[in-house]
């Protein structure tokens, strides 16, 4: 396949993906989001490149958010949302279980909601991109869980857009709340 063609068909993946999305449970994600004292994620390998960006738009919009086991995030608690993404591992699963006996809220953002991750969570949004090629995924023609890393990095960019709208969140703001110490002048933030 050359080039146009492979980008035509991971556009349509990535549409048949978000496609997917059942809007009630992302409706509860928005929900969740907006009442968590703190908000912690977790993820592991490619999947954290989404989960460090989905952070730092929640920071922007002055969400108090970290990313597990980075050295300055905080105990987690009773009031507190840990979102979990892909979350299909034995690690991941003993970070839900820490967290959940924490008293914290669990949220999933996952392929495999079934799953014993998805049975501890409190609440799960299926983003149901290709990880083991099972028939619950939609399949790619990329390698891996390219699919579900791309569609999930999608997928929070969208709901950043959801976020900002439901809690009206101040553009100027999020810029104000961006780091000041990439020297870009003033003027332009």
């Amino acid at each position: 396949m050359n080039y146009t063609e492979l980008v035509d068909i991971v556009i349509k993946e990535n549409r048949t993906v978000l496609d997917k999305v059942d809007t009630k449970e992302l409706d509860v994600l928005i929900e969740e989001i907006g009442k968590a004292k703190t908000i912690q994620l977790y993820a592991m390998g490619r999947m954290q490149l989404s989960v460090r960006g989905f952070a730092m738009r929640l920071k922007h919009m002055g969400f108090d958010t970290y990313i597990v086991y980075d050295t300055t995030t905080p105990r987690i608690g009773e009031g507190d949302l840990l979102l979990g993404i892909c979350a299909v591992t034995n690690v991941e699963l003993n970070v839900i279980k820490c967290a959940k006996d924490a008293g914290a809220k669990i949220g999933l953002l996952t392929a495999h909601p079934e799953n014993e991750h998805g049975q501890l969570a409190d609440f799960t949004v299926r983003v149901p991109g290709q990880i083991f090629g099972g028939e619950l995924e939609v399949p790619s023609v990329q390698p891996m869980a390219s699919l579900l890393e791309q569609s999930m990095f999608l997928f929070t960019d969208i709901v950043t857009m959801m976020l900002i709208e439901r809690y009206k969140v101040d553009i100027k703001e999020m810029h104000y709340r961006h780091t000041n110490l990439e020297g870009i002048p003033h003027k332009f933030a």
